[in-house]
């Protein structure tokens, strides 16, 4: 016998060892993992986590903003009101340091009208206008004549608002007219 003539059994057993191999490699394939696959996920859920921290962020400071300007408001009603009471004087009694008083007022309103409209905080003007359950709150109902039924009357608390949406509702006095029965 020639050293190269093998025996069925022996081609059929050599066969099957050089497709062994092929088959190894195709399992092996398919159990890899897809490292690009998991990337791209990874990717994703990344950029998500990220746009999710940036809304979250934003909605803190806005938080924050708010909470600050509603602390503020009644400092600043307050002021408003005093300067319409403490109108200047035209007479020559007014002395120098009513004077101070009344421009160092008027300088403190103007810093924090300039304030409050960067943040986009504007007061609401609701005299002599229909009421409007949405921004405003009503304390009392006083008789009235017909034409002022169901107009503000009197603004017993400002309100104002922040970025088009409601920061504090005014609180108001309504008139109502009563009609006579017979």
């Amino acid at each position: 016998m020639s050293k190269h003539k093998h025996t069925e059994e022996e081609l059929q057993e050599m066969a099957q060892e050089e497709q062994a191999p092929q088959e190894t490699e195709d399992t092996a394939a398919e159990t890899t993992p897809d490292y690009y696959d998991q990337y791209v996920r990874l990717s994703a859920d990344f950029e998500n986590f990220r746009k999710r921290t940036e809304r979250e962020k934003a909605a803190l400071l806005a938080y924050g903003k708010k909470e600050f300007a509603l602390k503020m408001l009644p400092m600043y009603e307050v002021l408003l009101r005093q300067q319409k009471k403490v109108q200047p004087a035209k007479s020559k009694e007014q002395t120098q340091e009513v004077k101070a008083l009344q421009d160092g007022m008027r300088m403190i309103l103007n810093e924090l009208d300039k304030a409050f409209k960067s943040e986009g905080i504007t007061k609401m003007d609701v005299l002599k206008k229909p009421y409007d359950p949405a921004t405003q709150e009503v304390v009392a109902m006083v008789p009235a004549k017909k034409e002022e039924d169901g107009l503000v009357l009197e603004e017993a608390q400002m309100g104002f608002m922040m970025d088009g949406q409601v920061l504090r509702p005014a609180s108001v006095i309504v008139g109502q007219c009563k009609e006579e029965t017979k």
